[in-house]
């Protein structure tokens, strides 16, 4: 009985970093999309945006790595949708860049 309460509990834990990371992600991805889609964006909002994904990638247990390359694939996801632009290779700079400040970023 003891292996069966262990794969329940870690079935949870992977189950809870799903959705932490599926409602970041989302919320992410529709303020990429909208910065994709207006060519025009607060910086602070998009910011704020990659600072909620890592945080909810780092609680459910992501690295530093994992985090950075999970907001790769995000960007690269949503700008596919859109005209290829220098501008996406910049966005996708300073994202990365956030995602590792705030990933190593000491709790206050």
């Amino acid at each position: 009985m003891q292996g069966h309460s262990s794969n329940g509990r870690k079935r949870g834990e992977e189950r809870l970093a799903r959705n932490a990371r599926s409602k970041a992600s989302l919320n992410l991805a529709t303020v990429l999309a909208s910065v994709f889609a207006a060519g025009v964006y607060t910086r602070e909002e998009l910011q704020d945006a990659v600072c909620g994904y890592v945080a909810d990638m780092k609680n459910a247990g992501g690295t530093g790595d994992e985090v950075a390359q999970s907001a790769r694939d995000l960007v690269g996801e949503v700008g596919s949708r859109f005209p290829q632009s220098e501008r996406t290779e910049l966005l996708l700079a300073d994202m990365v860049g956030w995602c590792l400040i705030e990933y190593y970023r000491e709790s206050a």
